[in-house]
């Protein structure tokens, strides 16, 4: 009798201890909604704006430390520099081909005392500029010029190295590096060695000398794919089935890399499906993680149709804009069943396991972090975005609809956020958090 009721007694203490731990962890993950009322600094760009307010929507743009906001305005080939009550500071640059100007101008990084760089690729150079906005060194991003150099320096995003006069830069896509080696063996003859790392890896860009010298820092986790078990020849690329297969993603809710740099150099980023939020050293070696209980969902047979069938009306609605309608008649007629193998290669996509969470990630000007989560829907990026203060503590969650992540951090609680109007005009508009957000 005592051992059956010592039993039952464990079978209870057991199911309670399971019942209670559930609603630990529910509590644990439940949000502390946080309010997304910032009051409004400046507004600047929008249809009855001056000339140099005119702006393409979601330009590149970062702030200084004295809260002057520099605007990558690629279409004029300049960068608008606005001062912190959004009034016209002065233009750097202008297009050109000249040493201070810009040909193909696509990205820039400021440092917290005023200098920048911008990514030309046009001349396939970082150029430099003073806290004067003059032009200080010309730095090309790999040996050689033409083509092979501009696809050879191309990087997926840039911040800039709070630690030194560098630059962290997220490499190319591997399909992009691989056609610079194709293109460097059509061009030049000898294939292009494709150093460096891909898109799931950052390196540290010296930028003192003449040419870029880059090391690599970290090396992200990727979805394990099938290799590829011999280089790409030039013929290849009269192979429809091989170049559709070099478009696009592979997998389906592969879990992004996602990242962004603290002002002492630590490297925030996220890498898989879980909520984990990996701290590295300048060096690439992680030392600290963040996590919520918050779960990745499985992707089901449900998921896995709805997400093809997506795929497939974007792919159609793309091919019936203009531009691409063009691009896509004379692929058809270079490469007969082109544009049916890109659709059967959209349609035959792998699939990951899981749904990732987090699909954002930025640090503020304090060191705070902001993680974007994903929405209600398995493929919707725009969710609730957590918040954690410089110690990495949870402070709360503003709603992805009513706030979204701000293009870029100032100082003083400043932050930039795009909206355009019905007509498709952007408007910058700067904010300022709260301390608690900062």
């Amino acid at each position: 009798m005592r051992s059956r009721f010592a039993a039952r007694l464990v079978q209870l203490i057991v199911a309670v201890g399971t019942v209670l731990g559930a609603s630990v962890s529910q509590a644990l993950a439940q949000d502390r909604q946080l309010s997304a009322d910032f009051p409004v600094v400046y507004r600047a760009g929008g249809l009855n704006a001056p000339e140099w307010a005119f702006f393409e929507k979601s330009s590149r743009a970062s702030f200084d430390a004295a809260g002057n906001l520099y605007v990558m305005d690629a279409a004029a080939g300049r960068v608008v520099v606005l001062d912190s009550l959004g009034r016209l500071a002065r233009i750097i640059g202008r297009r050109g081909e000249g040493p201070g100007e810009f040909d193909r101008a696509t990205d820039l990084v400021v440092w917290r005392d005023g200098r920048l760089a911008v990514a030309d690729l046009g001349q396939a150079a970082y150029k430099v500029f003073g806290l004067d906005g003059a032009l200080e060194r010309f730095v090309r991003m790999e040996v050689g010029e033409g083509i092979v150099a501009t696809f050879t320096g191309v990087r997926t995003a840039i911040r800039p190295d709070p630690l030194g006069d560098a630059i962290i830069a997220q490499g190319a896509p591997s399909t992009t590096k691989r056609m610079a080696g194709l293109l460097s063996q059509i061009l030049e003859g000898e294939r292009q060695d494709e150093a460096g790392v891909d898109d799931r890896g950052l390196e540290r860009l010296d930028l003192d000398g003449n040419v870029v010298s880059g090391k690599t820092v970290l090396r992200a986790w990727a979805v394990p794919q099938e290799e590829v078990t011999r280089d790409l020849s030039p013929e290849d690329l009269m192979d429809v089935s091989v170049v559709a297969g070099m478009t696009g993603e592979k997998v389906f809710f592969a879990p992004g890399f996602h990242w962004d740099v603290l002002p002492n150099g630590t490297i925030a980023y996220s890498d898989s499906s879980a909520y984990v939020i990996k701290l590295a050293t300048p060096g690439g070696s992680v030392v600290d993680v963040i996590r919520r209980p918050l779960s990745p969902e499985e992707v089901t047979p449900r998921i896995r149709e709805e997400a093809v069938a997506r795929a497939l009306r974007e792919f159609e609605e793309r091919s019936n804009d203009p531009q691409v309608a063009a691009m896509s008649g004379f692929a058809a007629a270079m490469l007969p069943g082109m544009i049916e193998s890109m659709r059967e290669a959209v349609a035959n996509r792998e699939f990951f396991v899981e749904i990732p969470v987090v699909r954002g990630l930025r640090t503020t000007w304090d060191g705070g972090l902001w993680i974007q989560r994903r929405g209600e829907e398995p493929w919707d990026d725009d969710g609730p975005i957590d918040v954690f203060n410089p110690d990495h503590e949870y402070v709360g969650t503003l709603a992805g609809s009513l706030s979204g992540m701000p293009a870029a951090f100032g100082s003083d609680g400043l932050v930039l956020y795009w909206e355009t109007d019905d007509l498709g005009v952007p408007t910058i508009v700067v904010k300022r958090l709260p301390e608690e957000l900062r």
